[in-house]
């Protein structure tokens, strides 16, 4: 009986030959997941540093920001008791580089 024993799918059965590519895409399909998977924990973790390295940016940049306006109230508060005179510097240097510029141009 051993040799006609009943196979319902065939030793060369297209049957056959679907499960055994069957279970070879999965094997190849496991492998694809695994490197997906460990794609994605990379990722994950470039990202988290990125995330890291921006929010020290942006700590850094809020501590000049406050260093910048506080040296810019200083400079508003400086120019306001002396406004008057910081015109009348404003109007002689423009005078003297005005003066200069007839000067190269007269004697050329």
């Amino acid at each position: 009986m051993g040799q006609y024993a009943y196979d319902p799918y065939g030793s060369n059965s297209d049957t056959q030959r679907l499960a055994e590519e069957s279970e070879e895409m999965t094997a190849h399909l496991k492998d694809k997941v695994k490197a997906l998977k460990s794609l994605t924990i990379d990722i994950g973790t470039e990202v988290r540093s990125q995330n890291k390295m921006l929010n020290n940016m942006d700590d850094d940049f809020h501590k000049s920001g406050n260093f910048l306006e506080r040296s810019m109230k200083r400079l508003g508060i400086i120019s306001k008791g002396s406004h008057n005179y910081h015109l009348l510097i404003l109007f002689a240097f423009c005078f003297v580089v005005f003066l200069l510029l007839w000067v190269a141009l007269k004697f050329r």
